[in-house]
């Protein structure tokens, strides 16, 4: 038995990166469509690839629906899982492509499609990380979660799979890395989300009486929206700043009457140490400023509650950056890329991430560049794919630790 070093074994594995294999793989996947609730096929796709590829495979969840596990080395441990959703968004305006969405080609070290970017691409090099790693004599068990419905909020995807894992029926890991776009930065947080309603009320009445009698809703949820709609002027080293954004309106009933009330519809991202009753006594703040003065403000503030009577939403969450797969990473990217790591601090999205850290699991964001996802000639960029897939590699022999090589 001969050791060897941390170098060495990067080396080694590094090497062992296919382009051509990941550009393989992933055209694979973005040729077959997949939108929300209609994944079976591109599921069944990534099951035969990694049936083909000599791994176990399992199927979880629905037959219409299956969750894709694989796992290399099971029994060991620590024991890290990649995560990457399979479905996508639906091409609502194919005139606008300048490609077919669902015939990927490559330009100008691009590659375009449908889930190119938003993540078929991303599970394409978490195929590829199985298949090289079934190959190197790895001391942890690393795997593959290839999920359903996660634009749509993952009740039948990684929601389920942590429901098994509480169950029993599904190992639970140590270390989770979501391979959602981040820059090649890496990703130790998330905001929260809050979604809740103000309603205005008013007075109905003919127009013809709509300044005698009158009190017109829709004009109380205007000032209403101007004292909500604002740059919200707080930040969080790890996450960014907040956000509101009214994104519904509805008020009124027939063109002649004044309207007697009006909704609208709040989407509200929380920063850490925020929490939704903090978010709601800041909006009754603002509107109580808002409505100084004025006899007919009238407004209450709905949303959905759980049995406690508490506000139901998605608080934020955070790996902290002392923790083993965190640190794992920063001493991962340089040896991989020869760039200092980077905090990923941007607008964006929630991912499925937030599950796995509800449930107590360290987890980091980490993927490729790519641009307009959801949006017409959705791209990746390969050589971030590249980078993606060495960074991985590296990361998970920090994470295993060195190896004696067999003799």
């Amino acid at each position: 038995m001969e050791e060897y070093s941390m170098e060495d074994a990067v080396k080694e594995a590094l090497s062992l990166v296919d382009p051509d294999r990941i550009l393989e793989l992933a055209r694979g996947l973005i040729s077959i469509p997949s939108v929300t609730g209609e994944e079976r096929a591109v599921a069944h796709h990534a099951r035969d690839v990694l049936h083909a590829s000599g791994l176990q495979v399992e199927l979880h969840g629905s037959e219409d629906r299956p969750i894709v596990v694989s796992t290399v080395n099971p029994e060991a441990s620590p024991f890290l899982v990649f995560n990457g959703h399979l479905d996508t968004v639906p091409v609502a305006d194919p005139e606008a492509w300048t490609r077919d969405p669902f015939d990927p080609v490559v330009e100008d070290g691009r590659l375009y499609g449908r889930g190119s970017c938003d993540m078929k691409a991303s599970c394409a090099v978490i195929i590829h990380i199985l298949e090289v790693l079934s190959r190197l004599g790895m001391d942890c068990a690393v795997g593959a979660q290839l999920v359903p419905d996660e634009e749509r909020g993952g009740v039948h995807g990684t929601r389920l799979l942590l429901e098994e894992m509480k169950k029993g029926r599904l190992r639970r890991p140590d270390y989770v890395v979501i391979g959602e776009k981040s820059n090649l930065k890496v990703r130790i947080a998330e905001r929260g989300s809050f979604r809740f309603s103000i309603r205005f009320r008013g007075r109905a009445t003919h127009t013809a009486y709509a300044r005698v009698e009158g009190v017109n809703a829709i004009a109380k949820a205007a000032k209403g929206v101007l004292a909500l709609e604002k740059h919200i002027d707080k930040y969080h080293p790890w996450i960014g700043h907040p956000v509101l954004s009214v994104n519904a309106i509805r008020g009124g009933t027939v063109i002649n009457q004044v309207p007697a009330d009006c909704v609208i519809d709040i989407d509200r991202r929380l920063i850490i140490g925020e929490t939704a009753e903090t978010v709601a006594a800041e909006v009754k703040a603002a509107l109580d400023e808002a409505g100084r003065g004025d006899p007919d403000w009238r407004w209450e503030l709905e949303a959905e509650r759980d049995e406690a009577g508490g506000y139901l939403y998605s608080p934020p969450s955070y790996t902290a950056p002392d923790t083993e797969l965190v640190r794992a990473f920063y001493r991962a990217v340089p040896l991989a890329t020869g760039a200092e790591p980077e905090l990923f601090v941007e607008w964006a999205g929630g991912t499925d991430g937030r599950f796995y850290r509800y449930a107590g699991i360290q987890t980091v964001g980490f993927g490729p560049r790519g641009e307009h996802a959801h949006g017409p000639d959705e791209f990746v960029y390969i050589d971030s794919l590249i980078a993606q897939a060495k960074v991985y590699l590296a990361m998970v022999l920090e994470l295993a630790g060195i190896q004696e090589r067999p003799g």
